[in-house]
């Protein structure tokens, strides 16, 4: 339980697809994770990104995933696949993905919305995983509120709130979180940090982050999360990233 708890609340999706190039958006970023739980500590590092493709007719394919390695434990890929439909002000679509820890591979499928306003975003999912390994359901629903203070600067406020079942028992898991992104004006490259505060049934946590970034395509954050980046990580631990 432990273990998926842990995978659940930290990882967000990384691409690693070749072609992406001929991507119409996307980043590439390195992270830092703290840990702080009543259990005991940890630290992790990975990198992560996404690409971006429209697809016509107002579709877009969004692929993200990440690869985590964690102090002392184990490392972590994940992959994730979303189809959107962009129209106006508002986008809506479903994910598919598949995360995969030594000995434990979790598998996801969802459903999500957001809303664009002018100066800001609101979105959501709702989410179901399963770890056949370790004999857990779950299932929860996620969402974020990104404020632009600018079209590169991008503050986030998130939250969400799920439960976890095995052979008859069941844990709730919550979280909130802030971050905060800067992309330099005329530059590929941005910085971010967030902090969240998962509570859980078996465990509590103090998630701290940071990231670097180099992004292509889209020239600002503001574009990037109206093409569809605002689904990328959404409810996660390192929801800003």
């Amino acid at each position: 339980m432990k273990k998926y708890v842990v995978t659940a609340s930290l990882m967000a999706g990384l691409s690693m697809v070749s072609g992406a190039a001929f991507a119409q958006t996307g980043s590439v970023g390195v992270n830092a994770v703290r840990v702080d739980t009543d259990l005991g500590d940890a630290d992790a590092y990975g990198v992560d990104g996404e690409v971006i493709f429209a697809a016509g007719g107002g579709w877009s394919t969004i692929l993200e995933g990440s690869f985590t390695d964690v102090d002392g434990g184990d490392s972590a890929t994940a992959v994730q696949g979303h189809l959107v439909n962009l129209s106006g002000n508002s986008a809506w679509g479903g994910f598919v993905g598949v995360a995969d820890t030594d000995g434990s591979t979790v598998f996801s499928i969802g459903g999500e919305y957001a809303h664009f306003f002018d100066t800001s975003t609101l979105a959501f999912n709702v989410n179901y995983g399963n770890d056949d390994d370790a004999n857990v359901d779950a299932y929860g629903v996620s969402g974020a509120y990104r404020i632009f203070g600018s079209d590169n600067l991008r503050f986030d406020i998130g939250a969400s709130l799920g439960r976890a079942e095995s052979g008859g028992l069941d844990a709730d898991i919550s979280s909130v979180g802030v971050g905060v992104e800067y992309r330099f004006d005329n530059s590929p490259f941005s910085v971010g940090a967030a902090y969240s505060r998962v509570d859980g049934d078996i465990a509590e946590a103090n998630v701290f982050g940071l990231t670097a970034r180099w992004n292509f395509g889209d020239q600002t954050l503001k574009a990037a999360d109206r093409a569809g980046k605002t689904f990328t990580g959404l409810g996660t631990a390192l929801q800003t990233f």
